[in-house]
């Protein structure tokens, strides 16, 4: 785990570095994380996919079904925007009993910032709404890393080695905001992490250690195939969605894209 600090280009070992603790509530309020989804119904590519059917589910709900295990999280929030179009997103969340924020459509940086402070946020954990298989476990070291050294940013995307589906991004809110004062382009707004990894120097990136061996694996849901892929992974499944990693999908994955080319025979 490398941990990069705002005073130099240097990075330090991440285990030279004093792990503070979380506040306690004798010490003042309890500090937040929570986990902001961002889910919107206009994704060009594959309108509506938030809420595609995923084996009998929506694609939605297979987040918050595990984010709805990480033990560690305070929150779970969806983020969409206030555009009529993405009330189908908000009755959703009304309908699973899941908090719902509404905001701008094209700045998700200043969405996720108003979802960050209606919820009392030090820090959240960013989800596109498009990975439906995010592993736990994985969360689960970003967070641990986040209290151990409270960064600006926990990251597994510098560089980014894990599939499509699997980022693990941790953002301190007041850092975001920091930022979010000398965004410059609108893609800033769009990618929210963006200026992090543009300006390393300038804030502390802690990140994660690489994953290797997912050349070829696609995890996240952008085409149509894509749902069919997942479809025929979670059909191999004998245990709950969530008891499945990054390694497990890898070879469900493997085993899907053998049946696709036994069909083509």
């Amino acid at each position: 785990m490398h941990y990069l600090k705002s005073q130099g280009p240097v990075p330090a070992r991440a285990e030279d570095i004093a792990p503070p603790e979380r506040k306690t509530s004798g010490e003042g309020p309890p500090e937040r994380l929570g986990a902001i989804i961002q889910a919107r119904m206009s994704s060009s590519r594959l309108p509506g996919k938030v809420l595609r059917p995923l084996a009998g589910k929506a694609l939605l709900g297979y987040l918050l079904e595990r984010l709805g295990r990480l033990e560690t999280l305070d929150v779970v929030v969806v983020a969409t925007s206030e555009g009529p179009e993405d009330d189908p997103v908000a009755e959703f969340c009304r309908a699973s009993g899941v908090p719902c924020h509404r905001g701008p459509l094209d700045d998700v940086a200043r969405r996720l910032l108003d979802c960050a402070a209606a919820h009392a946020l030090e820090a959240f954990v960013r989800v596109c709404g498009d990975s439906p298989l995010l592993d736990l476990e994985l969360l689960r070291q970003g967070v641990e890393a986040y209290w151990r050294h409270r960064p600006d940013v926990v990251t597994n995307c510098l560089p980014k080695t894990y599939p499509p589906g699997q980022s693990v991004e941790i953002v301190r809110t007041r850092a975001l905001e920091l930022a979010y004062g000398r965004f410059g382009k609108q893609e800033q707004h769009e990618h929210v992490t963006a200026y992090f990894y543009e300006h390393p120097d300038a804030f502390s990136v802690c990140r994660l250690p690489a994953g290797s061996g997912y050349a070829g694996v696609h995890l996240a849901v952008d085409l149509p195939q894509d749902l069919e892929r997942l479809a025929a992974m979670i059909g191999r499944m004998e245990k709950p969605h969530w008891a499945y990693g990054v390694d497990d999908l890898a070879r469900l994955h493997a085993a899907a894209a053998g049946d696709r080319t036994g069909e083509g025979r």
